[in-house]
């Protein structure tokens, strides 16, 4: 799995995660929820219910690697932590299956602290708020 992210505004696309490179993913999250519309109407028994039509989803996962040393995962997360409200798109490759999500919002960075992180080992968990996604194969 590849995980890929493209502002929308000035720079070039960053690779988030590839485990082809020993860049560690593990996905946590990855959906979305339509808005509906419940009314009460006058004498009904039930609730009526309206599509709104947005849908919107929060995309989470983990990509860890080692570094050089162990100065240099504390400025690889401040590169990262500079990325936040930055949208764009997110692009994840899954073997033959590519997904796009357009107009993601990164809101969240954090770095996994544990046993399994230390020294040069860091992980950092991402949340992007997502919208449209669009496949290609």
């Amino acid at each position: 799995m590849k995980i890929e992210f493209t502002p929308s505004i000035g720079t070039d696309a960053v690779t988030l995660g590839d485990d082809a490179s020993k860049f560690a993913v593990i996905v946590e999250q990855l959906g979305a929820s339509a808005m509906a519309q419940a009314e009460s109407l006058a004498g009904a028994g039930y609730q009526a219910v309206f599509t709104r039509g947005n849908v919107m989803g929060e995309f989470v996962f983990t990509s860890a690697k080692t570094y050089p040393d162990y100065a240099t995962t504390f400025t690889q997360f401040l590169a990262e932590y500079s990325r936040l409200n930055q949208q764009g798109t997110l692009k994840l490759t899954e073997g033959t299956v590519i997904l796009q999500f357009l107009n993601a919002t990164l809101k969240g960075v954090q770095r996994i602290f544990g046993d399994a992180n230390c020294g040069a080992h860091m992980g950092i968990r991402y949340t992007f708020t997502i919208t449209a996604i669009t496949s290609a194969s």
